[in-house]
């Protein structure tokens, strides 16, 4: 299995383990926290994620941003959008991670309005991490998964670049690696292959 590219943003880290519970690849550490912060987040209207102008005043993440500035970024986003009418899964949000109380939100997309009232608190991904903004992104890439690989993962890179996934018939497709130690790997493969370390 593997985890669908996320284009609009690679987004905040916290801890992998959905990589290990969902046996997956995901793109580089920047990536998934926003994900694991916010347990559940609707995408953002695709007009109000893609455009130009929609990019004027959103927070910018970096590659060096830590997990806890980018977990408040996040944070900001999800309570605006929740302060703007999105559904909360309250079941969900007394358990979420990330700094402060967790949110949980529906993902259905509605009420499209609260998305645009809150595209400028959408958290922009470092440049670095934008296929549309880095013109070395896929060598790149390609030096991340090598990084993993080389740390002792037993992964490759899907053939459209979207991700990565397990080697097939391997026991211990992660190397070691979980939670902590995993988040820590992707971290420093993602600074020494996108941050020209």
């Amino acid at each position: 299995m593997t985890n669908a590219p996320r284009r609009a943003g690679l987004a905040a880290l916290t801890l992998f383990a959905t990589v290990l519970a969902g046996c997956g690849g995901a793109k580089p550490a920047a990536e998934s926290a926003a994900d694991v912060a916010s347990l559940a987040t609707a995408s953002a209207t695709p007009s109000a994620a893609t455009s130009g102008a929609a990019t004027i005043g959103r927070p910018q993440l970096r590659l060096d941003t830590t997990d806890e500035e980018e977990n408040r970024l996040w944070y900001a986003y999800h309570l605006c959008l929740r302060d703007n009418g999105v559904k909360e899964n309250k079941g969900r949000s007394a358990g979420a991670t990330g700094s402060g109380p967790g949110i949980s939100l529906d993902q259905s997309g509605e009420p499209k309005a609260a998305y645009v009232a809150c595209a400028n608190k959408l958290p922009l991904q470092p440049p670095e991490l934008d296929e549309k903004r880095n013109p070395n992104y896929e060598s790149q890439w390609n030096d991340y998964v090598q990084c993993l690989r080389g740390r002792g993962m037993k992964i490759h890179s899907l053939p459209d670049g979207s991700g990565w996934t397990y080697d097939d018939g391997v026991a211990d497709p992660s190397g070691g690696f979980d939670g902590p130690a995993l988040s820590k790997v992707e971290r420093e493969c993602t600074m020494e292959a996108f941050g020209g370390r």
